[in-house]
């Protein structure tokens, strides 16, 4: 069945308007019979995600990638800070069909585009048209093109039409194409009106409005729920869809330790010889890491990597997202080289590229069910966020606070770093675990007391237990 979108803008969308189609654009003879074909690449996946205390339901879109069950996601619909282990019961379901959804196994997240990957169970595949079975296409400004929306559950995920006019490019770093209204469901297709494939929606873009309130004017943005206006270009899709992770947890991560790059100044940048190319500023060389270990310094200007100058791009920092993806292509081990600007010399400095310290969704982490908390390793996000080094930083971090248990009702908030307990030093995971736990199953504890950081300023907070 195809919904056509006219009205949405001025009815709420069960109230589509097919009469209107007719009277604008000419949509081509045959749409119905792409559209319904086309359709059948798109599935709608539901799961959950396992709390301490809860189970948060999920949907998403997935488009399906091979003939073999593959289904890709979009990088916003999975949290990549979370253990795969909490992401419970995914559930893949045919656009319009209803049912109980067929069963998916979570494959993991590349590190390098953010996308998700699933692979539905065998009974399906017969049912499914990967986007690869469609010919490709460079859309071009002004060209009209058309997308597959996905309705939300109420409806059995039901797809309908949405079509609009390329309006601009833009590469952020890869190139994303901009219609002049809303084209697909984030995580649907876009394509031309022969049918061809030209680009993945992604998120919908924040669109500016004048807000009036008793006679006073606000800037505001707005941005719509499940359709977007903006697409990845179908070339770029294919050269990165076959990033599969290896396991749920991801591939190890290529890291060089730098943080807090930001782009040159464009002022800068005309007075030193480089408005012509893109350049990012280096901040912070963390402690120990492969960066310091190559002599690369804080304010250093970094020009070029592996001989190539860094582009220019629009806005300017973009060139830091170029950056940080050229490091994550590359494999532990592997040697980048950079072409730096100290002073008034320039600088041509080798990292060996190691391997990232543990990762947020990989730390270890426990539930202490009658203090309410959950206490979590400290790593390397933990130390640049609290500005220390990250070779030496003892303590833990409270990953959770159940609302209404004895650390909440003494003051302990989300991502506090606990440094003390009782006046002992956590000098570890393990002694921070060790020392709650002793507290958690003694039944005699009337309180205990914690140090903790939060936001560069230290606390002592009062835990009663009875």
């Amino acid at each position: 069945m195809i919904i056509f979108k006219r009205l949405c803008s001025v009815v709420p969308i069960l109230c589509f308007g097919l009469a209107s189609v007719f009277g604008g654009d000419d949509l081509g003879d045959g749409i119905g019979d792409l559209f319904e074909q086309r359709a059948q690449s798109v599935v709608a996946i539901e799961y959950f995600i396992q709390s301490e205390i809860d189970r948060s339901p999920v949907d998403t879109i997935g488009l399906v990638v091979n003939e073999k069950g593959l289904i890709v996601i979009n990088e916003s619909s999975v949290p990549n800070w979370l253990p795969p282990d909490q992401f419970k019961d995914f559930k893949v379901f045919l656009p319009g069909e209803g049912g109980d959804g067929y069963g998916a196994v979570f494959l993991g997240t590349d590190h390098v585009t953010g996308w998700n990957y699933l692979r539905v169970e065998e009974k399906l595949w017969p049912h499914l048209v990967p986007i690869s079975s469609f010919e490709t296409a460079s859309p071009v400004m002004g060209q009209k093109l058309w997308g597959i929306g996905i309705l939300d559950q109420n409806f059995d995920y039901e797809a309908y039409f949405l079509d609009g006019r390329m309006a601009m490019m833009q590469k952020v770093p890869l190139k994303v194409g901009f219609s002049e209204s809303l084209l697909a469901s984030p995580g649907c297709p876009v394509f031309d009106f022969k049918g061809r494939f030209v680009g993945w929606a992604g998120n919908p873009v924040t669109r500016e409005r004048i807000l009036l309130s008793e006679g006073r004017q606000s800037r505001v943005g707005f941005r719509p729920i499940r359709e977007s206006g903006a697409f990845l270009y179908a070339d770029e899709f294919f050269q990165n869809i076959n990033r599969v992770p290896s396991n749920p947890a991801g591939d190890p991560r290529p890291w060089i330790g730098i943080a807090g790059m930001q782009p040159i100044d464009r002022k800068v940048a005309k007075f030193i010889g480089l408005s012509e190319q893109g350049a990012v500023v280096v901040s912070t060389i963390l402690e120990g890491s492969p960066a310091e270990a190559s002599n690369l310094k804080s304010r250093d200007i970094i020009v070029a990597v592996d001989g190539e100058n860094l582009p220019k791009f629009r806005p300017d920092s973009i060139v830091q997202s170029y950056f940080e993806r050229q490091v994550l292509l590359k494999k532990p081990g592997e040697m980048l080289t950079l072409d730096v600007v100290r002073g008034e010399n320039q600088k041509h400095i080798e990292i060996a590229v190691g391997e990232h310290p543990k990762p947020l969704k990989k730390a270890r982490r426990k539930y202490l069910e009658n203090l309410g908390l959950t206490v979590r390793e400290f790593v390397v996000y933990d130390a640049i966020r609290n500005r220390v080094p990250h070779t030496d930083a003892p303590g833990v971090i409270a990953q959770f606070v159940k609302p209404n248990s004895p650390v909440h009702a003494a003051g302990l908030q989300l991502m506090d770093w606990i440094k003390e307990i009782d006046g002992n030093a956590v000098t570890s995971y393990e002694t921070g675990l060790d020392q709650l736990s002793a507290i958690e199953n003694d039944d005699s504890r009337k309180e205990f007391v914690l140090l903790i950081d939060r936001n560069n300023q230290t606390s002592v907070l009062r835990v009663k237990l009875h």
